[in-house]
């Protein structure tokens, strides 16, 4: 039981040590880093303008009080809050604020269509630049025929894993006995 248990312990360590949880990180990092730009582009440029067309306090304006008689001010009311054009009392009003509903969506789709450009681009990028590094190598190559790989011939069988070791064993075979004959002179 305790060998599982280190063998679980290496494979997490070999998991979180790689680079891609790393790279991971990073992008979470950058995500929020990103989330705050977006935010602020929705709160400071778009919210105003969808404000401004938007009669009655625009978006945020946008809230459905549940128990409106109850949530009446009195004179004792100290903390009040003021929907559409009413006051109500802010300690007893019960509201449905689809206004924040209406921003969160908003936010979505801004970071939505800026993450979906962004990988446009970079996939757009990435194959640009494999066609200009494949370009480079053929030039390498015509330049260099010898240097060319040679092809595999698709009707010839792949090796065993027994014919490479046979290959392996002669070839080891054949330097030792070279070597041997080379200390007997």
């Amino acid at each position: 039981m305790k060998k599982k248990g280190s063998e679980l312990f290496n494979e997490f360590k070999k998991f979180i040590t790689k680079g891609n949880v790393i790279d991971m990180a990073i992008g979470v990092i950058i995500g929020a880093s990103f989330s705050a730009i977006v935010n602020s582009l929705v709160q400071g440029i778009l919210m105003p303008i969808i404000t401004f067309a938007i009669p009655n306090g625009g978006i945020d304006g946008l809230v459905t009080v549940l128990n409106p008689n109850a949530a009446l001010p009195s004179d004792t009311t100290q903390n009040t809050i003021q929907y559409w054009g009413v006051t109500y009392d802010a300690d007893v009003v019960n509201i449905i604020n689809w206004g924040a509903f209406i921003n969160a969506i908003i936010n979505f789709f801004a970071v939505a269509i800026f993450l979906f450009v962004l990988l446009k681009t970079y996939t757009y990028l990435k194959v640009k630049k494999d066609k200009i590094k494949a370009n480079e190598k053929e030039k390498y190559y015509q330049k260099h025929p010898e240097a060319r790989p040679k092809p595999v011939d698709p009707t010839k069988p792949k090796p065993t894993e027994l014919d490479v070791l046979l290959e392996i064993r002669d070839a080891l075979k054949s330097n030792s006995n070279s070597s041997s004959s080379e200390t007997k002179e």
